[in-house]
């Protein structure tokens, strides 16, 4: 169980060296982080990238791959719907790792496939 920029796992320090990767990853494939989905102000120790790779989802897909680095498929529920970002990113990520990732959140079910594309269509 993982809650945003949650650091009580006793692996939390290689959870969030895993995040990092991933956040390079991302942008190393041309993501942007879309600090619209920050309902916030951001204090002085955050960057749009801090605060959305503390997103529940993006710590438990990291925790997934540190678990289980050579994964071909992640499940994951949530309580709440996937904010935009993470939805982009989880698409990239699955792609970029060639690993399913499918998630359960308050809305419907997410089947992230490795060619980067998501069963909702992208209607979340």
């Amino acid at each position: 169980e993982f809650r945003a920029h949650d650091q009580s796992h006793p692996r939390s320090s290689e959870i969030y060296a895993e995040v990092e990767k991933m956040s390079k990853e991302l942008i190393e494939h041309g993501h942007e982080y879309d600090s619209s989905w920050i309902t916030r102000p951001l204090n002085k120790n955050e960057t749009i990238a801090s605060v959305l790779c503390g997103h529940s989802e993006k710590l438990a897909i990291a925790w997934n791959f540190v678990a289980n680095p050579n994964t071909s498929q992640i499940q994951l529920t949530k309580n709440l719907r996937v904010c935009g970002d993470c939805h982009r990113a989880t698409k990239l990520i699955a792609a970029i790792r060639q690993c399913e990732i499918i998630v359960r959140d308050a809305n419907r079910i997410h089947h992230f496939y490795t060619n980067g594309k998501c069963s909702c269509n992208d209607y979340f």
